[in-house]
């Protein structure tokens, strides 16, 4: 794919030479950088002044022991991340200003990531050999995701503030060039048992083009070698090829919408430095793949910063995520919904750079003065989406318009990129807020990726929006997938079904769960969810959940009435069937209680007299809240 354009002989004649790649100005074009819209610069000097405000983060050893010893990674990060943000705003802050004060601040940060031991965090250090270790060794650095942003917020601060730095230290910038080789470049050209780069495992994730970007942008703007700039492109292009090879056809990103902009977003910064290294020769946003791929995220958007979520993926977007890194993807595909996305992502009068958006996309944005001077825009809204290998649905009730109905069902299978045992998940908004929802995953822990995932009630599918039969919940494994997919999609109405039962252990006795899941476009709009089953038993238990963002009403026998932000939802089933039951899912986690508040609810709905062979019927539609 890839290699067809981006071969050796094409990367030898047309990548830049040593230094000569600079696509952002550096701090000595006064020009350019007073001339940052005041929205912007304002807002990002602001950012500055806060994150400076307290000394820099100290980070002992027994810090880094913490993850060892008590499974937490939340605590060593805070002040990993804290310092990379501090540097990053420092940075920008310099070069709008150009005062000393700022260029002081500079030098620190930069020390002080060269003085770390590790780039890496303690969750993915392999410097002894395997992850969970010791203290980290120095001679055998683990390039992971973060070594690498670390490597490339170097690399950026050295393109443009490189003059600044070396007049107040000429050893700083040496040090900074042989930390990076030493810690990014050299393991990338040499170690081929990284996990993420495709030798050793022929699927990876968002981490291969994740790092890889970062890789090319350290490589384009530190080699003094071209040898050593073809030698690392051509090794980023093999990993590229890995991991479009495992991308589903449609493009779908079924580790989730979150990690869209670390996976998706991250090729596409891939293939913006080779074209823009290149005078536009070496252009590969023409293929067919890689623009299905640009076309993920506004497809999954609700409203606002609300998306349908699958997997890991919280359904908020970051605040922090580069909607200039979108607008340019778009621009390259020649996709004007992803523009309007990216543009309506920023908001009518919001700064052109997000505070907090990593240094060299924050850099770019800045650089591209059609993005900062583009004039607010809606966002698409589109009316439908189907992913048919991911096997994702999302359709809303009016076309180019928040308010009204939104569904998605899922498909798949359990053993997804950051999976969720979630197969034929359902999730229903209204007017642009999710009611009936998939809670997203809490902070990362030394559980979330060991053998003990599925304890963790978020990744369950007693925690979702499925069937839970005779106890018995869907199982984790490529195995345990839907069947017989199948989705009707007209502009008065749109309908799904799908088997559930291959989700399910044998202990379950499921020979089969058809779901039907219809949304009706006419009038107030009407969605109506129909589950038949015929076990190879008698049970005694079964039961559906739904889980719900606001407290749900059931005194009225035979509804359930969610809250959403301005009509509620209400749902409407057999009382003479079902009994319903409500429990209140309380937490403290620094990625749940942003975008949930205190709780979620979980919906019980009860088969009263449980058979063999049955159906039950929810019907879903907005009312007036009281």
């Amino acid at each position: 794919m890839l290699r067809e354009i981006l071969t050796t002989e094409a990367l030898s004649n047309h990548l830049p030479q040593p230094g000569a790649w600079r696509p952002v100005p550096d701090v000595n074009d006064r020009a350019f950088w007073t001339s940052v819209e005041e929205p912007t610069r304002s807002a990002l000097l602001a950012h500055a002044e806060e994150v400076t405000r307290a000394p820099w983060p100290v980070q002992p050893a027994t810090l880094w022991l913490d993850f060892r010893r008590t499974g937490n990674r939340t605590r060593f990060e805070r002040g990993y991340f804290a310092r990379r943000t501090r540097l990053a705003a420092a940075v920008l802050a310099a070069c709008l200003t150009d005062e000393d004060r700022w260029h002081e601040e500079v030098l620190d940060g930069v020390w002080l990531l060269c003085e770390e031991t590790s780039w890496c965090i303690p969750a993915h250090d392999e410097s002894h050999g395997a992850r969970g270790g010791d203290l980290p060794n120095p001679a055998n650095p683990t390039l992971d995701l973060f070594a690498a942003e670390t490597g490339a917020l170097l690399a950026w601060t050295y393109a443009v503030l490189g003059d600044r730095v070396r007049d107040r230290s000429e050893f700083a910038v040496r040090r900074l060039l042989d930390e990076v080789r030493r810690r990014v470049l050299i393991p990338q050209r040499t170690i081929d048992t990284w996990t993420w780069f495709g030798r050793t495992r022929r699927h990876v994730n968002n981490w291969n083009p994740w790092i890889n970007s970062n890789v090319l942008a350290c490589s384009f703007l530190l080699d003094f070698d071209r040898d050593d700039i073809v030698r690392t492109t051509e090794r980023v292009v093999e990993g590229l090829e890995v991991f479009l090879a495992g991308y589903q056809p449609d493009g779908a990103c079924t580790e989730g919408h979150s990690y869209w902009w670390r996976a998706g977003a991250s090729l596409s910064e891939c293939l913006e430095f080779l074209r823009s290294a290149s005078g536009g020769v070496l252009d590969c946003f023409g293929l067919p793949l890689v623009r299905e791929i640009g076309r993920y995220p506004h497809r999954v958007h609700i409203a606002d910063r609300w998306y349908v979520n699958v997997a890991d993926g919280p359904a908020q977007v970051d605040k922090n995520a580069c909607a200039h890194v979108l607008y340019r993807f778009g621009v390259r595909v020649g996709d004007e919904e992803m523009k309007a996305h990216a543009r309506a992502m920023r908001g009518d009068d919001g700064p052109a750079v997000s505070p907090g958006t990593p240094l060299g996309r924050a850099l770019l944005a800045l650089a591209d003065t059609e993005w900062r001077r583009e004039p607010p825009r809606s966002a698409p809204l589109v009316a439908q989406a189907w992913w048919p290998d991911a096997q994702l649905l999302v359709a809303r009730q009016h076309p180019g318009r928040a308010d009204g109905l939104l569904i998605s069902v899922k498909g798949g299978h359990n053993a997804e990129d950051h999976n969720h045992n979630d197969v034929g998940t359902v999730l229903v908004a209204l007017d642009g807020h999710p009611v009936l929802v998939d809670a997203g995953v809490g902070e990362y822990t030394a559980q979330t990726f060991s053998d003990r995932r599925y304890e963790i009630w978020a990744l369950r599918s007693a925690y979702h929006n499925v069937p839970l039969i005779d106890g018995y919940e869907q199982a984790p494994g490529a195995a345990y997938a839907a069947r017989d997919v199948t989705v009707e999609l007209d502009s008065g109405r749109v309908h799904a079904s799908v088997d559930l039962a291959g989700a399910y252990p044998a202990e379950a006795g499921c020979r089969r769960w058809l779901r039907t899941l219809t949304l009706d476009r006419a009038g107030e709009g009407r969605v109506t969810l129909v589950d038949s089953w015929e076990l190879d038993h008698h049970p005694r238990d079964l039961r559906l959940h739904l889980m719900a963002s606001g407290t749900p009403d059931t005194t009225v026998r035979g509804t359930i009435v969610v809250p959403g932000q301005r009509r509620a939802l209400r749902v409407d089933y057999d009382a003479e069937l079902l009994d319903v039951g409500v429990e209140r899912i309380a937490f403290q986690d620094s990625k749940l209680n942003p975008v949930w508040g205190e709780a979620l609810w979980r919906i019980a709905l009860v088969v009263r007299t449980p058979a063999a062979t049955g159906s039950v019927r929810l019907v879903m539609y907005p009312v007036t809240s009281d």
